[in-house]
């Protein structure tokens, strides 16, 4: 079982990296696109019956090389596929889980975990016109609360 404070830890971990999903996911999707131009460059093959059987030299173990390498491919493809829907759902659940909050907490959340360079706390207490303390009391509210909301 997982504890209130490991939980807490999860919870801020991901807010800190919603910011960077998107990035995330357009390199993944950059490796798709080059992973399966390494297929199509791959499957190029000639007919084997055009070519001059003096040089020529055809091989089982090859073609098996060949198919074994594009299966990894197609599921290295799968499984960064995968990465990016897995993100989208965690951006998703994030911002409904944010999108709940008070005016605000939200606020709060936002100038801390989304913006980038991230605020200091006291930075933030002031943009908020609050102390300090209460900045870092609401921030345990608001986190346990986004806990609930995404577990």
């Amino acid at each position: 079982m997982i504890c209130l404070e490991d939980k807490f830890k999860k919870t801020e971990y991901h807010l800190y990296n919603y910011k960077d999903i998107d990035k995330l996911n357009r390199l993944d999707e950059i490796k798709i696109k080059q992973l399966e131009n390494d297929i199509t460059l791959s499957a190029v093959q000639y007919d084997k019956d055009s070519i001059s059987k003096t040089n020529a030299f055809y091989s089982s173990v090859e073609d098996e090389a060949i198919k074994r390498e594009e299966h990894n491919i197609k599921q290295r493809i799968e499984y960064l596929k995968a990465d990016i829907v897995k993100r989208n759902l965690e951006k998703e659940l994030i911002e409904t889980a944010v999108d709940i909050l008070q005016e605000d907490d939200r606020k709060l959340i936002e100038l801390r975990y989304f913006s980038n360079p991230t605020n200091q706390w006291n930075a933030i207490a002031a943009k908020l016109n609050i102390a300090y303390d209460t900045c870092m009391k609401n921030r345990i509210k608001i986190i346990n609360k986004i806990t609930i909301y995404i577990s």
